[in-house]
């Protein structure tokens, strides 16, 4: 990514809207959570998932 701006990004997960037609008119709704806090939750999860996984394998070698 050349053109990474960690502002930028920061900004745009800040001001996610869902945008939505109801009945032909359009609205905006705020999400209910922190987009960029589900980015790190997920990654934290892929994480332990990885270090689980290294655990397992170890064992399974007899480490």
């Amino acid at each position: 990514m050349d053109n990474f701006n960690e502002e930028t990004a920061i900004n745009y997960f800040n001001s996610f809207y869902d945008n939505s037609f109801n009945n032909g008119a359009f609205n905006a709704h705020h999400c209910n959570f922190n987009p960029l806090d589900k980015v790190v939750e997920l990654y934290e999860r892929l994480v332990q998932a990885e270090k689980d996984k290294v655990a397992y394998l170890e064992k399974l070698m007899g480490k």
